[in-house]
């Protein structure tokens, strides 16, 4: 059974037991990452949301572009959806470090 790291209205993070994957989903998107790529993509996220959060007009409008390692793919995101991504994000690596100080 897959262990559940953080959730909110817009997703959700949980590990998978067999492969050790963080699977990320939020909106209409599923993300399986290495603990490696999650800290990647938690950091695009964070970095993204940190240039956005004061400059964004309307919170709700989808404007903001996050660029993927796919060659002309991009996810678009309101500031509303981008912060919630990005709590799921940060929850979840608070717990990762939580566990490893446990063990």
């Amino acid at each position: 059974m897959a262990q559940f790291f953080h959730h909110n209205d817009f997703g959700y993070c949980a590990r998978c037991p067999r492969t050790r994957h963080l699977h990320v989903c939020f909106g209409n998107v599923a993300l399986a990452t290495t603990p490696e790529e999650f800290q990647k993509f938690r950091r695009s996220v964070g970095d993204t949301w940190q240039h956005h959060c004061l400059r964004t007009h309307d919170p709700e409008a989808r404007c903001i572009a996050l660029r993927t390692s796919a060659l002309r793919l991009a996810l678009v995101f309101s500031l509303v959806e981008l912060t919630q991504l990005r709590d799921i994000l940060e929850n979840t690596a608070l717990l990762l470090e939580v566990e490893l100080l446990l063990q």
